[in-house]
């Protein structure tokens, strides 16, 4: 939510008054897309499938386990994405 400060100057019996309004205005929510539709949204799935590619050619970030996998980095992605949480603290905990 963003606020902004309006101020108005009044009289009120011979004295300036001054009176200060928070108007406050919704922000649009960013696009979210969930991981169950996202395999259905070639964009959505592009961006997944690159992060994914990135995760896997990792050798200090990701388990070794995972290194050169982007197969099993895409599950974790998802499955962080389903979570809201970070794909990387969640492959830390894969075994």
């Amino acid at each position: 939510m963003c606020a902004a400060l309006k101020r108005c100057a009044y009289r009120h019996k011979g004295k300036i008054m001054e009176n200060t309004n928070i108007v406050t205005t919704e922000q649009q929510a960013p696009n979210t897309i969930s991981a169950s539709n996202a395999i259905f949204n070639v964009q959505a799935l592009g961006q997944l499938t690159a992060f994914a590619n990135l995760m896997a050619d990792s050798q200090v970030t990701v388990p070794a386990h995972l290194a050169g996998k982007p197969a099993d980095c895409m599950a974790i992605v998802m499955q962080a994405m389903q979570w809201g949480m970070n794909p990387y603290a969640v492959a830390q905990k894969t075994h």
